[in-house]
């Protein structure tokens, strides 16, 4: 998982960050680990804080700094990198089609050609980002897709980092060592008992 979620680079969901792996790494995500991850996470690090190099933890709603459902994050990273804003949905997604676009590109070929969990990934990006599809349908160009992503991602890039670094300030500010890694769950049920989930393209 781990492994997975850093060459993602962003926070994503569970079945994406399994299918990555699955993709690029040898073996399989047992589906039942994934169920109960993030609360498993969470107990350990409030039993022994900081026991470990690392937690995989919840993303962060920018506007409640409430657990993001469905959204796993490293708790090495930025704080910032760990809040989704309105706009980190496709950013987030257009950071990681490049990721995933530059580590394919850089894999050797195999015998047999381009690895098919890999093209199957990458096609999986590349239609939905305009101008990442260039040629047969299936087949994926990775410097095609990184490049269109980069330009993508260039129009929104900015207003949502002021975003994430604006709410990454107040995290800091309110939350303790475990609300920041795992969320407030009590200023979501106070502030927004029905807000709906932060969503992005393709079950991230």
């Amino acid at each position: 998982m781990h492994q997975a979620l850093t060459l993602l680079g962003v926070p994503s969901a569970p079945k994406l960050v399994g299918t990555v792996y699955t993709a690029f790494f040898p073996g399989e995500i047992a589906a039942g680990r994934l169920s109960s991850l993030r609360r498993d996470e969470e107990r350990s690090f409030r039993t022994a804080p900081y026991n470990r190099p690392y937690y995989l933890c919840a993303a962060l709603t920018a506007d409640l700094l409430a657990p993001a459902r469905g959204l796993l994050t490293v708790s090495t990273w930025p704080l910032e990198r760990r809040i989704v804003g309105p706009l980190s949905p496709r950013t987030d997604f257009l950071t990681s089609a490049i990721r995933l676009a530059e580590h394919a590109a850089a894999r050797p070929t195999g015998r047999g050609g381009p690895n098919p969990d890999v093209q199957r990934l990458l096609w999986r990006f590349a239609s939905n980002i305009p101008g990442a599809v260039d040629g047969t349908v299936g087949t994926v160009d990775p410097a095609v897709l990184a490049e269109a992503a980069r330009e993508e991602l260039e129009v929104h890039r900015e207003a949502d980092r002021r975003r994430r670094e604006s709410a990454a300030g107040r995290a800091l500010d309110r939350l303790d060592d475990a609300e920041r890694l795992f969320g407030s769950r009590l200023r979501a049920l106070q502030d927004a008992p029905r807000r709906p989930a932060v969503n992005g393209e393709i079950d991230r």
